[in-house]
């Protein structure tokens, strides 16, 4: 654990300019892209709140529809898995090929992984799928 030097913890969360839950929740709430995925890492993780997968799927839901890389892969990951929501392979490539698109190679080998598991037709299909989604996403 990393502490202050009179041994203090380091408060990360207020480190990175995102103070206490209340606050964080509060921007989030806001639509702070940067607070919603970070308080989807807390929901996924349990930390400082309970464990609630829903909850964290709806906040990196929120930071990822604002295009965060992040929040987008690691909502992907929890569509991939039926982590706490549904599986569902077809959104989670979706969503790594959004990250994918961003520089994420996390993503772009969750792309890879998803398209060894699937039939040759069910690969093209979600190749489609995730170059239509990308088009939609250039301005």
């Amino acid at each position: 654990m990393s502490v202050h030097d009179d041994g203090r913890p380091l408060d990360i969360m207020a480190m990175a300019g995102l103070g206490s839950l209340k606050t964080l929740l509060e921007r989030a709430q806001a639509g702070d892209a940067a607070a919603q995925y970070n308080l989807g890492v807390q929901y996924f993780a349990g930390a400082g709140v309970p464990q609630n997968y829903l909850e964290a799927a709806k906040w990196y839901g929120a930071a990822a529809d604002q295009g965060d890389a992040q929040a987008q892969f690691n909502l992907g990951l929890m569509f991939y898995s039926g982590t706490g929501i549904p599986k569902n392979i077809a959104y989670a490539y979706e969503l790594f090929s959004l990250a994918a698109r961003q520089g994420d190679e996390r993503a772009r080998q969750g792309m890879a992984a998803i398209l060894t598991e699937v039939s040759p037709e069910e690969a093209a299909e979600l190749r489609r799928l995730g170059e239509e989604g990308q088009a939609g996403t250039q301005h």
